[in-house]
């Protein structure tokens, strides 16, 4: 994760298709207090009801970098590499959800894989790292800022392109190695070694 990086023992494989451009992710957006019924007191969910809505918050998507280099589970972790055929199969889709307890004006949420069960997070320090943490991905926003926010990333989007940036470690961002089959990490210095540009597209 560091600017050495670490190998992970896999065939190379060749680079796939060319880069295409996708629009970005749609959200489901919550009714604001402001435009709630009125007239009629508060209005209560039924226990079926508040179950869909709380399913609904939960959204699977793509996220692959800017070289093509799609995400899959390796040694537990998430690395980077180009597949192909069968291949493909071995891709991580990503579950992730909106983190309220930070500013709404900063689009930020919580990144996960295996149906949420599994949540990236950064270490603590001053030189964080990238890891796996296995927790429920909806259980974290009731921690608040303070529990939650090594597990939540700003994300901009600019050109079709998306960045994470670690909400616990301001200018740290998501990124891939230039070399395939490294793992996913975090990085002060975008640039060529560091590819910090994603594509996010819903699946």
């Amino acid at each position: 994760m560091d600017d050495a990086g670490r190998r992970c023992q896999l065939p190379r494989m060749r680079r796939g298709c060319p880069p295409q451009h996708h629009p970005p992710p749609e959200v489901e957006t919550r009714p604001s207090a402001a435009h709630a019924p009125r007239g009629g007191g508060k209005q209560r969910r039924s226990d079926g009801e508040k179950k869909v809505f709380a399913q609904a918050a939960v959204f699977r998507s793509r996220i692959w970098d800017v070289n093509q280099k799609s995400l899959y589970l390796q040694n537990n972790e998430l690395v980077a590499g180009y597949l192909q055929g069968s291949d493909s199969a071995l891709e991580e889709k990503i579950y992730w959800i909106h983190n309220r307890a930070f500013d709404h004006e900063k689009f930020s949420i919580i990144l996960s894989i295996q149906d949420g069960k599994r949540c990236l997070a950064c270490s603590s320090g001053a030189w964080p790292a990238l890891q796996l943490e296995t927790v429920n991905i909806t259980d974290l926003p009731k921690g608040g800022r303070k529990e939650s926010s090594r597990f939540t990333f700003f994300s901009s989007n600019k050109d079709g392109a998306w960045r994470f940036e670690s909400a616990a470690h301001p200018g740290w961002f998501l990124c891939t190695s230039s070399r395939a089959n490294e793992p996913l990490g975090l990085t002060q210095l975008p640039g060529p070694s560091h590819v910090v540009d994603f594509y996010f597209q819903p699946c």
